[in-house]
């Protein structure tokens, strides 16, 4: 769960004519004409990657810059052919011509040789020959339907960081182990749907019964009375008011906290789901709602319902954003030009982990009256939207703008989304549950779509 998110610099390096001390007369498309040109190039590059990389992780992401390699010819690529595969993501600077019109040339071997790569070119002050190379390369690999994990950014830093938080986004997913309670939910795809995104995203899953939690939360009732009543007072001690839960209320749903937690730690995860609408209600008189609040806040993800489709973006889209990601219910009114987002669980720092909780009522699961779960109010703020098919071939993406939290008779937590066109969101409409994060991260899910080889559906709000 610890591994870091590699990316490793590689520059294409002129042949030795260029290198020379003295800066030669002739020329090519591209600015090296000395030693000195590429040598200065060289501390710019890496200096620049250090800053974006340094820039990432003031969001969370752990990440490694692994050093610069230098290419020059077919044969350091084939020396060194593991070294290059040992990066998530090469980012190539084309400072010198890499070859084009040639399938043996060395843009195409570096592409082979790497999981992902983004090729970056530069046009002031210096301009690189892969302004005019790397495009029609792009699209040779199109061809040949190898382009999914092949990028090309011409000079725009923010796109790069964008390209790699996406792909951080599937790095952390590949290397992670969802727990689930109970048998995934057959309403949402059920297993088929399971079976293809371990497939298409490279997670694993560890089972655990009713049974098991059933077994261990009655022990625990019994057990961890004081852990319980601790995890009640950090959870209430931000809140406006207690509404309907009773003190047994508050107390299970702390157990069933607890519970997960152990099943968490005990595997090295940090995801989780529960097909909680199941018989484990009333087995334990409790939901884990103020579990998965409680656990989505820490920086873990949890997710309701054990729902093989949206599972898959929630983990995602808190990776990709760097901020806890709401699970819910989405509705659209064509009226108002609103979706209404709802569900009996939500995140209170969604602005971010290190930022202020949202201000919340406490409230009871509103289909069970058991258990205990925030009501926040969510601020306004720009927010991204997104929903998986059951087929996980297409994905709805929307963005839009919070406009208030409602308090209608539906699932406890509720954001009102005010979106360009609601009607056309309504007919596009992907999988039942949809993800929603702060911030516009719909170039990040877009990303993601071409990686995967999934459809999106974009509904930009400006």
């Amino acid at each position: 769960m610890n591994e870091l998110f590699k990316i490793r610099p590689i520059i294409i390096k002129p042949s030795d004519h260029w290198l020379q001390d003295k800066c030669v007369e002739d020329g090519y498309w591209g600015f090296i004409r000395c030693r000195s040109d590429y040598e200065n190039e060289k501390e710019v590059i890496v200096e620049e990657l250090k800053k974006l990389v340094s820039s990432l992780k003031t969001e969370g992401k752990e990440i490694e810059l692994l050093p610069l390699f230098e290419a020059s010819s077919i044969d350091d690529v084939m020396d060194n052919f593991s070294l290059l595969n040992e990066a998530y993501l090469n980012i190539v600077y084309a400072v010198f011509p890499g070859g084009v019109w040639s399938a043996g040339s060395l843009t195409y071997a570096i592409a082979s040789a790497s999981r992902i790569v983004v090729y970056f070119d530069k046009f002031k002050p210096n301009t690189y020959a892969g302004t005019l190379f790397n495009p029609p390369a792009i699209k040779y690999l199109e061809k040949r339907k190898m382009s999914n994990n092949v990028f090309l950014v011409e000079g725009d830093f923010e796109k790069l960081k964008s390209i790699i938080r996406a792909l951080y986004g599937l790095f952390k997913i590949s290397n992670s182990k969802l727990i689930c309670v109970g048998p995934i939910n057959e309403a949402f795809g059920g297993w088929p749907t399971l079976r293809k995104g371990m497939d298409l995203f490279g997670f694993k899953i560890k089972f655990y019964r009713y049974d098991d939690l059933v077994s261990d939360f009655n022990e625990m009732v019994d057990t961890k009375i004081n852990d319980a009543k601790k995890v009640i007072d950090v959870f209430v001690k931000d809140a406006e008011r207690i509404v309907e839960p009773t003190e047994e209320k508050l107390f299970r749903a702390a157990v069933y906290h607890l519970v997960l937690k152990k099943y968490l730690e005990e595997n090295g995860s940090d995801w989780i789901t529960v097909n909680c609408l199941s018989r484990l209600v009333s087995d334990v008189k409790a939901t884990p709602c103020m579990s998965f609040s409680i656990l989505n806040d820490m920086g873990y993800v949890a997710t309701c319902e054990a729902d093989p489709t949206e599972m898959i973006l929630q983990y995602i889209m808190r990776h990709i954003a760097s901020k806890p990601a709401f699970f819910n219910d989405p509705t659209v009114n064509e009226k108002d030009g609103t979706l209404i987002l709802a569900h009996c669980t939500s995140p209170t720092k969604m602005l971010g982990f290190d930022r202020p909780r949202f201000k919340f009522e406490v409230r009871t699961h509103h289909e069970t009256n058991y258990g205990a779960t925030p009501k926040p109010v969510f601020e306004k703020g720009i927010v991204t939207i997104a929903g998986l098919s059951f087929g996980l071939d297409k994905m709805l993406i929307i963005t839009g703008e919070v406009v208030k939290s409602p308090s209608l008779r539906i699932c406890r937590s509720q954001v009102e989304v005010k979106v360009k066109d609601a009607t056309k969101i309504l007919e596009d409409w992907q999988g039942f549950h949809w993800v929603m994060v702060y911030g516009d991260y719909s170039k990040e899910l877009e990303t993601i779509c071409k990686v995967k080889g999934i459809k999106p559906i974009l509904h930009k709000y400006k």
